[in-house]
């Protein structure tokens, strides 16, 4: 009896050893995975890379575990033919990718800010695709600014201006939308719960028009001068012109989100 239990474990040991568990079993590596080094969020770590599998860890900029993030492992070979896993507590997921074919790994999370919920991409480590039996490890980090990979754009969003033409036809003066600068100021925390800091900046041209780029989602004060004269401001989709405006990021479309504004000159 005693001989066969020890049998029993030497081959469960070599089958561990070996990467295959039976049902209900746990390996080492995972155990790792899902209880950490000393039991504190922030020392979990996905272990090593297994064939056919995808994992990794969703944590926010202070390194804190994300929980029910979405992870998406897009095949490349197949059109809408997607592998998706949600993190746990930890902020850990695993994806069985084990096809012959490539996947590229990516990330959003959804929160709920001042009413309105935002889905919002994750930032990864390592943005390159992988043969799905081989396996990876791709981590991400929920990034509120920052340049996304291949310079599809910014993890933070637009604040976007246009003058009042009535200033510009009433005064026959052209007014330069890149000599307005903007002053944006936190109104309570940003959509991470952080802090926040003031912005003021000179506007740029991008592709969808002229403002500021790359700001984190919260709720702004927000004011604007020209060439250091005080300008008028208000929603562009109505209101009246003030000082200056409080405003938040609307939805143009799922993850695309921006503060649309009118800039008038002052009366007299």
């Amino acid at each position: 009896m005693e001989r066969r239990v020890a049998l029993g474990v030497l081959l469960t040991a070599a089958l561990s050893g070996c990467g295959i568990v039976e049902e209900g079993q746990v390996s080492g590596s995972v155990r790792e995975e899902r209880s950490g080094r000393g039991g504190e969020p922030g020392e979990v770590e996905p272990g090593e890379v297994e064939p056919g599998v995808l994992k990794g860890r969703v944590v926010d900029a202070q390194g804190r575990p994300i929980e029910g993030a979405e992870i998406v492992a897009d095949n490349q070979l197949l059109y809408n033919s997607n592998a998706v896993a949600r993190t746990a507590g930890d902020g850990l997921y695993r994806v069985d990718t084990d096809v012959r074919a490539t996947f590229h790994a990516s990330g959003t999370v959804v929160r709920r800010y001042n009413g309105q919920d935002y889905t919002l991409s994750l930032a990864p480590d390592d943005d390159a695709p992988f043969a799905g039996p081989s396996g990876a490890i791709r981590n991400f980090t929920w990034k509120l600014t920052g340049k996304k990979p291949d310079d599809l754009g910014f993890y933070g969003s637009k604040v976007l201006f246009r003058l009042d033409l009535n200033d510009q036809i009433n005064t026959g003066a052209f007014l330069d939308d890149e000599k307005v600068r903007l002053t944006l100021t936190p109104e309570g925390p940003l959509i991470d719960g952080s802090e926040g800091t003031r912005i003021v900046r000179q506007a740029t041209r991008n592709g969808d028009g002229s403002g500021l780029e790359d700001i984190p989602v919260g709720r702004y004060r927000i004011a604007a001068d020209y060439e250091g004269r005080p300008l008028r401001v208000k929603l562009l989709d109505g209101g009246d012109y003030a000082e200056e405006v409080v405003a938040e990021f609307a939805p143009l479309m799922t993850g695309i989100y921006r503060i649309e504004l009118e800039l008038g000159l002052p009366q007299g």
